[in-house]
């Protein structure tokens, strides 16, 4: 398949370009708001999704190293390109980087005052751009031209991230809603390595650890080669909402991070505390990862692996466990099987640590990130008519033609990725794996939908090439087919583990319910930093008791204050 089809996407930093943008100065902000109070269009005069007149749009594009445009579609050349040009929205490319560099380049382009005007970025980068006055006041633009279905998309979560966001009574981003529960981070194990070494999917620490070992020095693979490492984690961050997140070994422990390193959670006594301040537990889960280090059970390279070399390790079948989010199976599978065609990935519960009832998993915010505007941009409502697009393409495609054309078919277009603000339908997941496991039991594919229908269709190749002795992996829609079938075909699948997890009530969510402070948000950065410089030490050789250390550290460099602030929040 040309594009694989998950992991840390492509996304594009984009500016906007139209009737002056990109001046500045609260001066100008203020009479372009007046303006937009004075001369707003009727409801017939509206124009929701384009201008009049072209509109130059400036775009930096970012994407991981594993996405790949499919057919003849290109970064200038594409199905989303069209749909902008279509709307006198014209795309130039800004910059083009690595996921890797995304954050530095964007925070350089800033600092120099050429930034993109519209730009995606985390929760706590928002409150950072809004009190340093980066983003422009949408309050207006969003009353005047945000459509019924994005008004609809944004009202997915009863308007608790638009509430979020609006600080001081004012909007100045968009959320890309996401589904906690299909967010989580689970595990994913090799089956046809435990099928050939006669062992099970581990379910508490201990047999993961003698699994993990398993992988490492009992040929796997069977290919008569030391070539296999049991776990991998990503060392560069430690803390992520993408595959090779570490914070689910924490989580069996009883303690939590989040992928910002700064989780507010509820102890047994109700009393809100920082997730990794539960000392017994966190010394006990490094203990678990220094003896796993030793033992060369987990990789010893992880140190510099980051999200896409996780992404290389298990689809080249050198590594056999791995954690991340439920779409974090669905490249490896393709991978793997082009290297073996008897792989078989499957979907787990994070395990459970001795002295733990059940091991429950941190539960992360409904935000993904932010869609925001440059305050340089005289024409805010750019965001929001480009928001327009991509909920109506997306979310409430018209027939299976134009589904096709912007969330992807693999062979053609290049998808949902590709567009300049990409998201997903919310909350559809279970009704797809209910749908979709159904329709490949009975045959019976009548009341899907049409990306339901196109997932079955995908699943069903993929099967009956396996049935029939005639898998081909290189086979673009087989592989689409291998791909979602960890997700919501296998017996073992990513929603039968977070179905399972659900019915058990076995996550643990955030007390934090607002945006951070200013204070904290600048001592987010550096607390995380410390926090992961200082398990990493401990993980390759330092005593677990300098836990007691970092903590002291942690407290006084700033995290007091933050606990002290979601206390706060809780009570008012």
């Amino acid at each position: 398949m040309k594009r694989k089809i998950m992991a840390v996407a492509v996304f594009l930093i984009s500016a906007a370009v139209a009737g002056g943008c990109g001046n500045s100065g609260e001066e100008r902000e203020t009479d372009s708001r007046e303006m937009a109070k004075e001369d707003a269009p009727s409801t017939e005069d509206r124009d929701l999704y384009g201008f009049e007149s072209p509109v130059r749009v400036k775009a930096g594009v970012v994407y991981a190293g594993d996405f790949e445009w499919v057919g003849k579609e290109s970064l200038t050349d594409n199905s989303w390109m069209d749909l902008y040009k279509e709307h006198n929205i014209y795309p130039e490319i800004m910059y083009n980087v690595d996921t890797s560099q995304a954050d530095s380049k964007l925070s350089s382009a800033i600092i120099s005052g050429n930034y993109p005007d519209i730009f995606q970025t985390s929760t706590l980068n928002y409150m950072n751009y809004v009190n340093e006055g980066v983003l422009a006041d949408i309050t207006e633009a969003y009353e005047t031209y945000a459509s019924d279905e994005l008004k609809e998309y944004l009202m997915s979560d009863g308007g608790e991230a638009l509430d979020m966001l609006t600080v001081n009574g004012r909007l100045y981003g968009l959320p890309r809603l996401g589904n906690p529960y299909e967010e989580y981070s689970m595990m994913f194990i090799r089956q046809d390595w435990l099928d050939h070494l006669g062992l099970k999917v581990p379910e508490t620490t201990e047999e993961l650890k003698r699994t993990a070992h398993a992988f490492t020095y009992d040929d796997p693979d069977g290919n008569g080669v030391d070539d296999t490492c049991g776990l991998v984690l990503d060392g560069v961050e430690l803390f992520t909402d993408t595959i090779g997140n570490g914070d689910p070994i924490f989580n069996a422990f009883g303690a939590y991070f989040g992928s910002d390193g700064m989780a507010m959670v509820e102890n047994q006594e109700g009393e809100v505390v920082w997730g990794g301040s539960y000392a017994e537990g966190m010394k006990a889960a490094l203990s678990f990862l220094q003896e796993l280090y030793a033992d060369g059970s987990l990789c010893k390279d992880f140190l510099t692996m980051d999200g896409d070399a996780i992404f290389e390790a298990a689809g080249s079948g050198r590594c056999g466990i791995w954690f991340g989010p439920r779409w974090a199976g669905m490249v490896p599978a393709i991978d793997a099987a082009r290297k073996d065609t008897n792989a078989h990935i499957v979907a787990a519960p994070i395990p459970t640590a001795p002295n733990q009832a059940r091991g429950k998993a941190y539960l992360p915010p409904s935000i993904l990130e932010v869609h925001c505007i440059s305050s340089q941009c005289e024409r805010p409502e750019t965001l929001i008519k480009m928001m327009n697009l991509s909920v109506q393409k997306i979310c409430n495609p018209q027939n299976t033609e134009e589904f096709l054309k912007y969330s992807g078919d693999g062979t053609n277009y290049s998808g949902w990725k590709a567009s300049l603000l990409r998201l997903q339908p919310v909350n559809r997941g279970y009704d797809d794996w209910k749908a979709e496991s159904y329709a490949l039991k009975t045959g019976k594919t009548e009341r899907l939908t049409y990306s339901q229908i196109d997932d079955v269709d995908s699943m069903t190749s993929y099967l009956h090439a396996v049935e029939e002795d005639r898998f081909d992996p290189w086979d673009q829609k087989q592989a689409r087919g291998i791909s979602f079938y960890t997700v919501y075909g296998d017996p073992q699948c990513a929603w039968v583990t977070i179905d399972n997890m659900m019915k058990a009530n076995a996550f643990v969510k955030s007390a934090y319910s607002s945006l951070p402070s200013r204070e904290v948000t600048k001592t987010a950065g550096i607390l995380k930093n410390l926090t992961v410089e200082s398990i990493i030490k401990i993980i390759t050789g330092d005593a677990v008791e300098e836990w007691d250390t970092l903590l002291e550290n942690w407290y006084a460099l700033g995290g007091q204050h933050a606990v002290d602030e979601v206390k706060v929040l809780n009570k008012s």
